[in-house]
């Protein structure tokens, strides 16, 4: 069972202001220095996937979300990933999709295709989820991905989590409604972070 280290900022990843570590990644909070690169990588278009929902947020929006609240928040927070060369190569947050449901819903992203396939996001995922558990009164998190993302669902299933159901018809996407897929994780199936 894989344990991961949650670590405090600046130890074993000097200057990068790590919060969590992994083999080839770390997560941080975001900085308001990012905020520039964060909004232009998550809204290049040519860089997304066939299964990209298209919402691409208004910049002035994006940028009073982080001053209000710098992003981290009781029902919402984002973190940035980074490789182990310091490059920023994705995101990962979570958001409570309603408020009678317990726990939060999971959204991830590599920003470049060259990125993708290289095991990133799945160490992310399950550092995320990890520490979630850890720091939150919470019973389980879930992750929606659209009908036929096999990479998407493929990362959440490495990580622990299992389909529960399909949404049908739930999302609109490239001219017509496509299903989603939920997968779910519950506190006891996490392995935990080791500090």
């Amino acid at each position: 069972m894989n344990t991961y280290k949650a670590m405090k900022k600046g130890v074993d990843c000097v200057g990068c202001g790590c919060v969590l570590q992994g083999n080839k990644v770390c997560l941080r909070t975001v900085w308001e220095s990012d905020l520039e690169l964060i909004y232009r990588l998550m809204t290049d278009v040519s860089e997304k996937g066939e299964y990209w929902l298209m919402d691409i947020p208004a910049e002035p929006a994006f940028r009073r979300g982080f001053v209000e609240r710098g992003f981290w928040h009781d029902s919402f927070g984002r973190m940035v990933i980074q490789n182990n060369a310091g490059n920023m190569v994705g995101e990962i947050i979570y958001f409570r999709n309603a408020d009678y449901r317990a726990g939060y819903e999971l959204g991830y992203q590599i920003f470049k295709r060259e990125d993708r396939g290289k095991g990133y996001m799945s160490e992310a995922l399950a550092l995320f989820s990890a520490f979630l558990f850890e720091s939150k009164p919470i019973p389980r998190l879930q992750v929606t991905v659209v009908a036929g993302n096999e990479a998407s669902r493929s990362v959440a299933e490495r990580c622990g989590y299992r389909y529960e159901g399909t949404l049908r018809q739930a999302a609109f996407l490239a001219g017509k409604y496509v299903d989603l897929e939920i997968l779910g994780l519950l506190r006891e199936d996490c392995p935990p972070l080791s500090v």
